[in-house]
């Protein structure tokens, strides 16, 4: 609303109590009522603005390619969201992304689980199912229950998430009997999704998989095709993101901007290609900072395998130092959803006098688990350098999250970031 001024407004009335406050100061000129049964504003119910409304066909012949169709904020987990200039472009060659990668056809349906604000819920499967004829289901809220009665009645066939939501589903007693046989594959994306979670679904014989991309550049980037994947080769790379999607191009790049091209290297990803944002809205600071000569600098650390497949390590403004050593907090993340009983968790850096900066770690733990930071020290020892072993931990009720279920960094440190436990 500040920083996009825009004209019109359209709201359902669960939101109209808010509105008189945003009618000082605003830019917004026209204030549309979805649904005018509580309308305390008198503001112009939607179905009246149809009436009004001319039948005549709108031609837009001077359109372009390179037009904006949208604006779509970043998901701001490591600080404030930016609007992300969205071309026609852009959009097409998303679509044509992910229906030659996943050989996405008529026949496929989705229930969308991330809200439509989200570059995920409008940009992953969404527009891509509408140009091949597929199906949207779209439920009002997300509910763990009855999404798992959705999947079965409307026999859906792919499914996108963020592991928490993933999450919500398998802790439900109904999940071990839940009719999953038309799913071809589940991916989940936005943050690190625990293997345990990932077991679930593989042992009832779905294929769940990871995925990576970005508002900036799609937002599809890598990708495992599940259909085209074996069990044994889903479980031996289940930490990775997987490929370079059909029209995705990417490299790694080390500080000083040349590729990388070793394997088990990490260096920033750099994105390509027809599918890549225009820049920020009234942001040419950082737009100048994100697109260099034509790539999208992401600001994630990865590795790629001998095999092709990549690995986010973190991202490079959170990635910290010890003793000399780089450390990323998405490793020691991973290792930590790896110990009963932990059900969240993020991972960050602070002072230390000795080494410089040492880990710091939030956590959540599962209803009617104990855990204590004994426990996790003790189980991560197995598993980690000693550098990389948090010194504080922090438990809490809950780590803080997004409105799609990603940990936002910036706000876990504004609380917590003190170097104590």
């Amino acid at each position: 609303m500040t920083s996009e001024k825009p004209k019109v407004l359209f709201y359902e009335e669960a939101f109209a109590d808010k509105i008189p406050s945003l009618k000082s100061g605003c830019s917004v000129e026209k204030y549309i009522v979805l649904s005018p049964e509580k309308n305390p504003e008198n503001d112009l119910p939607y179905t009246a603005a149809l009436d009004h409304g001319n039948d005549a066909f709108v031609c837009c012949g001077d359109l372009d390619i390179e037009d904006t169709h949208m604006i779509i904020h970043t998901g701001g987990t490591t600080g404030l969201p930016k609007g992300g200039l969205i071309s026609h472009r852009c959009e097409l060659f998303n679509c044509l992304n992910e229906i030659c990668t996943w050989n996405l056809n008529h026949e496929d349906s989705t229930l969308l689980l991330l809200p439509l604000f989200h570059t995920g819920g409008w940009n992953l499967l969404t527009l891509p199912l509408l140009h091949v004829g597929g199906r949207l289901i779209i439920n009002r809220q997300f509910d763990p229950k009855k999404t798992l009665e959705i999947i079965e009645k409307e026999k859906i066939t792919t499914l996108f998430g963020a592991a928490t939501i993933f999450r919500m589903m398998v802790e439900l007693p109904a999940f071990a009997s839940a009719d999953f046989s038309s799913v071809k594959w589940v991916m989940a994306g936005a943050a690190p999704t625990p293997i345990n979670i990932m077991e679930k679904f593989w042992d009832k014989g779905v294929k769940f998989v990871l995925g990576y991309g970005m508002t900036e550049a799609g937002p599809n980037n890598l990708s495992s095709c599940a259909h085209l994947m074996s069990e044994e080769v889903m479980r031996a790379k289940y930490a990775s993101v997987g490929r370079p999607m059909y029209l995705s191009m990417v490299k790694l790049a080390a500080d000083d901007g040349s590729e990388i091209t070793e394997p088990n290297t990490p260096g920033e990803l750099l994105w390509g290609g027809p599918q890549t944002f225009s820049g920020y809205w009234n942001n040419p600071e950082e737009t100048a900072k994100t697109l260099v000569d034509g790539w999208v600098h992401s600001g994630d650390m990865a590795v790629r395998d001998e095999d092709g497949y990549y690995y986010i390590v973190g991202r490079k403004k959170n990635m910290f130092i010890s003793g000399g050593e780089n450390v990323f907090p998405p490793e020691i993340e991973r290792a930590m959803y790896d110990i009963g009983g932990v059900h969240e968790v993020c991972v960050f850096g602070v002072p230390d006098e000795k080494w410089g900066e040492v880990g710091k770690a939030v956590v959540s733990v599962k209803p009617g688990k104990t855990v204590t930071k004994e426990q996790i020290i003790t189980a991560l020892g197995s598993k980690l350098a000693r550098y990389k072993i948090p010194k504080y931990i922090t438990f809490v009720d809950e780590v803080p999250k997004n409105n799609v279920g990603k940990i936002v960094v910036s706000k876990v440190v504004e609380l917590y970031g003190k170097a104590t436990d």
